[in-house]
């Protein structure tokens, strides 16, 4: 399983190559305040991490718009690897939350 093409964006942590994606238009699920995950993927297509930002990008809750940057992609993908995420190899994809990771 890898993640779809159009519109990754590429970050190099430790010197290894990962692709994330965010979705430019607000997803219908964010308008109805569920948190976002952020794909993320190594270049060789290994198991994929869904980074669990905490937040949704939803204005319609009073919430003011959050910004989700690269740093906070990389530092995502450093504590994922620290915890044991193992990116090279298939396999289910595993979500990165609240400084755990969890099997999807």
């Amino acid at each position: 399983m890898s993640i779809a093409k159009k519109g990754l964006r590429k970050i190099i942590v430790t010197d290894e190559v990962f692709y994330w994606k965010i979705r430019k238009k607000i997803s219908h699920i964010e308008r109805h305040n569920v948190e976002y995950d952020i794909p993320v993927q190594h270049e060789s297509e290994g198991q994929i991490l869904l980074i669990n930002i905490g937040f949704c990008r939803s204005e319609y809750y009073g919430r003011k718009p959050m910004q989700v940057t690269p740093s906070d992609i990389e530092s995502s993908i450093t504590e994922a690897i620290e915890l044991g995420w193992e990116y090279r190899k298939p396999g289910k994809a595993i979500k990165l939350m609240d400084g755990e990771l969890f099997y999807w």
